[in-house]
């Protein structure tokens, strides 16, 4: 699939020198105004964008990563985690108790992310009705917008003949011990399993927001501006978004560039993910208590297994096999899950929790290993422990498991390990930090003894890929930094539009539910532009 031709559009430094000329732009200072500004590129940001340019808004949208084609995709592990997630690929908590994955690029975390498209169960939508007012949320009421989302991104079940060795690990070992695999949903037009999501995918086939909604909007008239972070947002009748110019640490910048940029707009949507989006407002002074409290990040561990022949875990496409019988424990809605996780020998060796010659034994074996996760929908006892903040001019995440989280991540932990040995494995590695070595297992050995494992601080390794809910909406602002119809409580006209809104846990990949919710917010917001751009 070709690049779309309105991308050739995007602001990237090497056409800064262009861009000053045209513009007029004086001193590197770039002075413009807007109907709106949106902050982030991502599953967010793109579609909103999108909506309101279509409505004939004046949209300005800006990306603090680089823009990147598919030929800068390629299989070198460090520059790729460099270059297209934050922090280089592990944003950890200020107590090292997590490390969290998330994309920097436009397009945002749909550039790397493992294509699962999913939305949550009735439960999950159930909760949000009776907790928070958010009503008309569940599959049912919300397919117009769900069923758009999944025919622009060609969203589908996995074909049986992608479905890799690394997902038939859970496909074999759950059907052999009782349990209910199911097929999983991409989005991709044309994959051919080469199994590089991660990385990028580099022939066009997964359908990221630079590919769909990112052209769309600069189709219908929006600016986008790659490498460019917002560090600040006054508020006002009319609005000023001041942003600096980002290089990449990769690419030597031009020699002329756009330094810094003053948008002024009557609107705000703030789309800079679950990690920056509530850093950003709290430096701006905007908002109450809620903002960056309630962090929810869906908490992962990881079981490797050893098998006798090779799995190569990384080939095809990521994700398409899913065990969901643990989800709902006790009909709390709250539990865990497994999927099968990717790795690539770089992020592998970073969590396989040995050292010196172990480790490297282990790495030479590598092909030999699945990965299986399990994954925690977190909150079960209400607010989770974890939240953003801005302090002494830095963004610091914090996070903890609490105690019926970790509860039901070691009950995941306990069903991976016996859907691994049933599939075959004749190796274990576990996360618990207390291990020195591989366990060896066989169709005999009893894992009962995971339930009473520690899950404090430092004895577990978590990780996450889906940060989302630490700007949580509500019917009012005792429960939630934002409205239901995602405007910052005492702020009119800042809106928060990404995985940050969601008032509970996800309990899924947060994609396909990101792009359903804001699409159905700014298409409402888009009916309005009369009122709200008036000033």
């Amino acid at each position: 699939m070709s690049i779309p031709q309105y991308n050739d559009k995007i602001i990237t430094p090497k056409k800064h020198a262009k861009a000053i000329e045209e513009y007029k732009i004086k001193d590197g200072e770039w002075n413009l105004t807007a109907d709106a500004v949106v902050i982030g590129s991502g599953a967010g940001g793109a579609v909103a964008a999108s909506e309101l340019a279509r409505q004939g808004w004046k949209v300005v949208l800006i990306e603090e990563g680089s823009y990147f084609t598919p030929a800068q995709f390629n299989s070198d592990e460090f520059l790729s985690q460099a270059r297209l997630y934050r922090d280089a690929g592990f944003i950890v908590s200020e107590e090292q108790t997590i490390s969290i994955l998330q994309g920097r690029s436009v397009g945002g975390s749909t550039t790397i992310n493992w294509q699962t498209s999913l939305y949550p169960p009735d439960y999950v939508t159930d909760e949000w009705d009776k907790r928070f007012g958010w009503k008309g949320f569940s599959r049912e009421e919300m397919d117009p917008y769900v069923s758009e989302v999944h025919e622009r991104l060609g969203v589908h079940e996995v074909p049986d003949n992608l479905v890799n060795a690394n997902n038939n690990v859970l496909r074999k070992g759950g059907k052999k011990i009782g349990l209910n695999p199911q097929v999983l949903k991409n989005n991709n037009r044309g994959c051919i399993g080469l199994g590089r999501c991660g990385l990028g995918c580099p022939i066009n086939a997964k359908q990221s927001a630079f590919l769909t909604w990112i052209p769309d909007a600069i189709e219908h008239g929006a600016i986008v501006v790659s490498n460019m972070k917002a560090v600040k947002i006054k508020d006002g009748k009319m609005k000023t978004v001041i942003a600096e110019f980002t290089p990449d640490a990769y690419e030597k910048a031009p020699a002329t560039v756009i330094e810094s940029m003053e948008i002024s707009a009557p609107v705000v949507i703030v789309s800079a993910g679950a990690i920056e989006g509530p850093a950003l407002l709290q430096r701006s002074g905007l908002g109450n208590d809620w903002v960056g409290r309630n962090l929810k990040v869906h908490p992962t561990s990881t079981i490797f297994g050893k098998f006798p022949e090779e799995i190569k875990m990384f080939q095809g496409p990521p994700q398409s096999i899913v065990i969901k019988d643990g989800h709902n424990q006790n009909g709390t809605g709250y539990g865990y899950w497994l999927e099968a996780a990717p790795y690539r020998p770089t992020l592998a060796s970073s969590l396989v929790p040995f050292y010196g010659k172990t480790q490297f034994d282990v790495m030479k074996d590598f092909t030999k290993y699945n990965a299986g996760i399990v994954l925690v929908r977190d909150g079960a006892d209400g607010e989770a422990n974890a939240s953003v903040s801005w302090s002494l001019g830095r963004r610091k995440v914090y996070f903890e498991l609490t105690p019926t989280d970790g509860l039901n991540l070691l009950r995941g932990l306990k069903t991976l390990a016996e859907v691994t040995v049933a599939a075959g494995a004749t190796e274990l590695i576990f996360p618990f930090t207390r291990f020195k070595e591989p366990m060896k297992v066989d169709a005999n050995t009893n894992f009962d003894w995971i339930l009473k494992e520690s899950f404090r601080p430092g004895d577990v390794s978590v990780g996450s890929a889906h940060p989302h809910g630490s700007i949580q909406s509500a019917k009012d602002e005792s429960l939630g930094a934002v409205d239901l119809n995602l405007e910052l409580f005492g702020h009119k006209n800042i809106f928060v539009m990404d995985a940050s809104v969601y008032p509970t846990g996800l309990s899924v990949n947060p994609q396909i539910t990101t792009m359903s919710v804001v699409l159905r917010a700014s298409r409402n917001l888009a009916k309005q532009r009369q009122e709200r751009t008036k000033i």
